[in-house]
């Protein structure tokens, strides 16, 4: 997706949550939009990732560093993020992971990334988190695992292992607190 495009998914999903899905992003809703505290880090964010993608040294280290400093959020660039993101509350968050869905939403001080040191971003060290997850204020989730479509991860949580589709976690370190049944009888 371009980085309009991007842009505009973020703030559709952002009035979407405040209780306003008739409206219509556009370029002025972005102008507008764009100081606010929950859209500003997305804005800097997708900034710093297309300029990570086109190829540009310094610009997505700059980008980076305003989020770091303005919010309290550090973000890389190398993180591939589906559109729809909704960083809630993003001061003390720390998103590393490999990458994040669709409509993936983050609370408050929410790590996710690498459990052991990696300087040089392997992925494969590194969470993926599926569609329409919602990550819990101060959750952590570490390590080469994922989590699932539509999954919930409990506030202070410790997610060390893959967590399935549609699935709720919580503790330290996480377990399965509830899963949706699934339908798996046909019609006839």
């Amino acid at each position: 997706m371009k980085l309009r495009e991007l842009l505009y998914a973020d703030l559709a999903r952002q009035y979407e949550l405040a209780g306003r899905p008739q409206v219509q992003p556009n370029f002025f809703r972005l102008l507008a939009r764009l100081p606010h505290y929950r859209f500003l880090p997305v804005f800097l964010f997708r900034v710093s990732r297309a300029a990570y993608l086109a190829g540009w040294p310094l610009v997505p280290h700059i980008f980076t560093y305003l989020n770091i400093l303005m919010f309290g959020l550090e973000v890389t660039p190398k993180c591939e993020i589906g559109p729809g993101v909704l960083i809630s509350h993003p001061v003390g968050c720390v998103i590393g992971a490999s990458r994040v869905g669709r409509n993936v939403t983050f609370v408050h001080a929410v790590m996710v990334g690498a459990i052991v040191p990696d300087n040089k971003f392997n992925p494969a060290l590194r969470p993926v988190i599926g569609d329409n997850v919602v990550l819990g204020a101060g959750c952590r989730v570490l390590g080469g695992i994922e989590v699932g479509d539509g999954a919930s991860i409990g506030a202070n949580s410790l997610v060390i292992r893959s967590v399935p589709p549609n699935t709720t976690v919580m503790g330290v370190p996480a377990k399965v607190i509830f899963q949706q049944a699934t339908d798996s009888s046909e019609p006839t």
